[in-house]
């Protein structure tokens, strides 16, 4: 609450955006407690014969009020600028914001002029602390008479009063009610929040009474919790979310933004809590299967709302309708049939780890007492691109002399595409299937180099009960280095930019490892950050099960990161992740420059300079 909601540590995060807000914010609390003293002072303490504001502690309360007035318009005239000088595209110019602007600026202005007029016909030699004041008084009113002073004064006392108190009164209606529910969300919310990248998990298949009525998701916002419609009320409207989103980036039809807004005044409408959200052409399906799960709405928003939850929540409920298109069907029933989304038999797979057995890669049936599960992922058993980073893996793992095994063909995927689309059932099927066989094994420690595969098994498979040590590659690769276990005679001299996996960096907070791996190997090089990086940084657009399906878009995430890596010069773009890979390469190969920037995951690079 204090962190976020009276620091606003996500508000003053954009400079020009924080400090307006800042400036505001502070300037609002300060004239309200102020006008609190007064009150108390002047129609409590002085009846019963006493006095707060005098001596030296009224000529201090007069200078604080007249300094944070000015922070006060100095804020909102940063706002002015921002929506009608400089127009930035986020910001919306509808009524109810300008006619809230209006009312705060005739209220610090008036403020001002009352006591301008209040100095000039009842003058003190104190007034010099009340500056503002003294210098309006001084430039207009110092030489007209008192008697039309007084009248001004009482007809600017009583608009400054009738607007505050109308203001006071249309409060939960208009824009500044987030004053309220933004604080309340941040109070009730927060603490109860799921970590990032861990989907709500609305039953146990296991435990289910098959004559059970599923319910998943909501399709209408009378089947929302409390808690649910208060992050729904607290939206400020602020674009942040919109700003940060890939798709909406590329021109698919998503806007968290947009989303939020609507479901925001249906919850408003007297008679739209039962109303199908699909049904009633409020939400369109194309915008929920557009989201690609990055995250970057939740890190955006400053209030601690989090879009992409009831983004996942309908598509659930789509799903469980079977609201699905054939591609998105196809991939479910892969995953039913050959245990992987691809649709590979079981012949691929023990191909690839007959590959790797040629290494020297055991399976845990050949080294059970392995201190590591190298968990290889589909995309690194099934696409050729993707078993060249396993095998540069392999190749690390080996030359360090870690204690690691596969599970070979026992090892099926983790689930992660199905619950992304909705389908818990099959996700839950998998997932219990995998954990069999871990704990069958008595797994303790997973490597894994797909950040999805991470992120499951890391947070989401804790509901079912398995807790496990779960490593990306790049931590593993960080700490061979660290310890000396792993010794890198051939370093590069390239210029290297990294690209942050959505599900390692910003879901997981896996920053610094990644940069150290890069660094260490190409000590002869440089390495450089792109504008969006770290928590900022840019979805390739792969992730939430997209990339088994058809998203209609008027440009490519991937196309538009890769931009920004052709942008700093690099000639690697490191990535780590297999999917962020595939998707580059073909973004690569579209716009022309996969022969002057080579992409590789950071394994590779490590293993290129053993």
């Amino acid at each position: 609450m204090a962190r976020y909601g009276l620091l606003q540590r996500k508000v003053v995060s954009e400079h020009l955006a924080g400090v307006m807000h800042l400036l505001i914010y502070t300037g609002i609390i300060a004239l309200f407690i102020g006008t609190t003293l007064v009150f108390i002072d002047h129609d409590i303490l002085r009846v019963l014969g006493l006095r707060l504001l005098h001596g030296d502690f009224y000529l201090g309360f007069e200078f604080v009020l007249d300094v944070m007035g000015v922070a006060f318009l100095l804020g909102l005239a940063l706002l002015i600028y921002r929506r009608f000088i400089r127009h930035e595209p986020r910001l919306r110019n509808r009524l109810e914001y300008s006619m809230a602007l209006a009312g705060l600026l005739f209220i610090g202005l008036s403020g001002y002029v009352l006591e301008a007029i209040r100095l000039t016909v009842e003058p003190r030699p104190w007034s010099g602390y009340s500056f503002v004041g003294k210098a309006v008084s001084t430039a207009f009113f110092v030489n007209l008479p008192t008697e039309p002073l007084t009248l001004l004064y009482r007809g600017i006392w009583w608009s400054h009063a009738i607007v505050a108190f109308a203001m006071v009164a249309v409060l939960p209606y208009s824009p500044l009610g987030h004053i309220f529910s933004t604080l309340l969300n941040i109070a009730v919310n927060a603490p109860r929040q799921l970590p990032l990248g861990k989907m709500k998990t609305p039953f146990r298949i296991d435990e289910l009474d098959p004559s059970a009525d599923i319910k998943l998701g909501f399709r209408s916002l009378a089947e929302l919790g409390w808690m649910e419609k208060l992050g729904l009320d607290a939206c400020t409207d602020c674009g942040r979310c919109e700003a940060a989103c890939p798709a909406h980036a590329a021109g698919t039809p998503l806007s968290p933004r947009d989303i939020m807004q609507k479901l925001r005044r249906q919850l408003w409408r007297s008679d739209g809590l039962d109303e199908d959200v699909f049904a009633s052409g409020l939400i369109d399906e194309e915008e929920v299967w557009a989201c690609t799960t990055c995250s970057a709405c939740i890190e955006a928003c400053p209030v601690l709302i989090r879009p992409m939850d009831y983004i996942l929540e309908m598509r659930r409920a789509l799903t469980l309708e079977g609201k699905l298109d054939k591609r998105k069907t196809a991939m479910l029933t892969n995953l039913s049939r050959y245990g992987n989304p691809y649709g590979f038999d079981q012949s691929e797979k023990q191909k690839f780890f007959e590959e790797l057995a040629e290494m020297g890669v055991q399976t845990l049936e050949e080294k059970p007492d392995a201190e590591y599960v190298y968990w290889i992922g589909c995309a690194s058993i099934y696409d050729a691109r993707g078993r060249e980073i396993a095998k540069s893996v392999a190749k690390i793992l080996l030359k360090a002399g870690v204690s690691f095994a596969v599970l070979g063909v026992e090892e099926t995927c983790t689930g992660d595409p199905a619950r992304r689309i909705g389908e818990e059932g099959r996700f839950q099927e998998l997932a219990l299937q995998n954990i069999e066989t871990l704990k069958q094994k008595s797994v303790k420690k997973i490597i894994v180099n797909c950040p999805h595969c991470f992120n499951t098994l890391k947070k989401e498979y804790r509901d079912f009960g398995l807790e496990l040590e779960v490593k990306h590659h790049s931590q593993v690769i960080g700490e061979l280095l660290r310890t000396g276990r792993l010794k890198l005679t051939k370093p590069l001299s390239e210029k290297i930019t990294l690209h942050d996996s959505c599900y390692i960096g910003r879901i997981n907070d896996v920053f610094e490892e990644p940069r150290f791996v890069i660094q260490s190997a190409n000590k002869d090089g440089a390495y450089v950050e792109m504008s969006r990086s770290g928590r900022k940084s840019f979805c390739c657009g792969a992730g939430g099960s997209t990339y088994w399906y058809e998203v209609r878009r008027t440009d490519r995430e991937s196309v538009i990161r890769l931009r920004e890596a052709v942008e700093t010069g690099a000639s690697i773009l490191a990535v780590e992740c297999p999917y962020c890979m595939q998707m580059f390469a073909d973004a690569a190969r579209v716009t022309g420059v996969d022969q002057s920037l080579k992409i590789k995951d950071i394994a590779e690079i490590v293993a290129e300079s053993i």
